[in-house]
């Protein structure tokens, strides 16, 4: 009898052994390590349905492993990731065996420049998009990517919870935002900058034109949340028009908690309380995954160094160790 699986991506999972049983490419082995990532799945992303980057932590090779050992474990998650890309399910990129080594992702901080340019080429080109294809989609991209984005970069939230965010969620009065479908927490809840705040209301104003009592804030044609290739694919397209230089949608959060934590080396803080704000606002299951952040600014972790000396190191770990919840 064959071993169930337990996450929300059981039913793919089901499909995948059965292919790959049926052309006699299955052994012990390769269950049970697919079993093993599927448990990782349930226990800490219990509501995802879709592939994630954050998922893949668990491919990285473990400071016990031989780099053969990390490979045989972690085959069964590269063949499904590319079976998940054939079926429509992922727009994950397939995982080389290098994934496999322990690594830390360096996200790319956007200078003022670029952040004025890709925007500037945002709101451009859904419009030529739609000048060129009057269609439901393209109007829908026209009126939603300008504010998707912006939205990440203002807030910090992560993009499966902007995708997710239903308008009963949004306070468009106040600028709450209740986040109750993510990663880690059950629910936490942040406040909208005023100008972001704006360009919501007009948002939702005109989104009520084209989809009246809709449930999705960023809704697709159905009324259903996007998938995650919609984030990632029109990111590329207009990323690629401002720079050579690589980036992903992802970044806007990892740029929002830098641009935050850089801005208390000019000012008086108490560090617990605004690094509790920080990771309270942003989602992270522990304030350990905020900590991971204050690596990738250089000015403030020197100015830390020398006002915590024995404790820093206690207090600030080293990123690659900071594994339990990608940031």
């Amino acid at each position: 009898m064959r071993c169930l699986f337990k996450s929300k991506l059981s039913i793919k999972f089901e499909e995948f052994v059965d292919v790959r049983i049926a052309s006699g490419r299955w052994n012990r082995s390769y269950d049970y390590n697919l079993h093993h990532f599927d448990k990782y799945i349930a226990t800490n992303y219990p509501s995802y349905e879709e592939l994630t980057v954050e998922m893949l932590n668990w491919c990285k090779r473990r400071e016990t492993e031989r780099n053969n050992t990390c490979i045989s474990r972690t085959t069964p998650v590269r063949d499904f990731l590319k079976y998940a890309n054939k079926r429509g399910w992922s727009a994950l990129n397939p995982l080389p065996l290098s994934a496999f080594e322990a690594n830390s992702y360096i996200p790319h901080f956007f200078t003022q420049d670029e952040l004025s340019a890709f925007f500037m080429e945002c709101d451009s080109y859904v419009i030529r998009s739609y000048q060129e294809r009057r269609h439901i989609i393209t109007l829908l991209n026209r009126l939603q990517l300008p504010v998707y984005f912006r939205l990440l970069y203002s807030s910090g939230m992560r993009t499966c919870e902007v995708r997710w965010l239903k308008c009963s969620d949004v306070n468009f009065e106040s600028g709450i935002v209740k986040i109750i479908k993510s990663k880690s927490i059950d629910e936490h809840v942040i406040v909208l900058h005023d100008s972001m705040l704006q360009l919501l209301q007009n948002y939702n104003q005109a989104m009520e034109k084209v989809m009246p009592n809709r449930i999705y804030l960023f809704p697709d044609k159905k009324d259903e949340p996007h998938k995650i290739r919609w984030g990632c694919t029109f990111f590329k397209k207009i990323w690629s028009k401002v720079s050579d230089e690589k980036a992903v949608e992802y970044d806007l959060r990892s740029l929002y908690a830098v641009t935050n934590i850089s801005g208390w080396e000019n000012h008086g803080y108490e560090l617990s309380g605004k690094l509790l704000f920080l990771s309270r606002s942003m989602g992270h299951r522990n304030i350990q995954s905020t900590f991971g952040y204050f690596h990738l600014t250089p000015m403030l972790t020197d100015k830390l160094k020398r006002n915590c000396a024995k404790k820093f190191s206690e207090l600030i770990p080293q990123t690659a160790k900071c594994n339990e919840e990608n940031i």
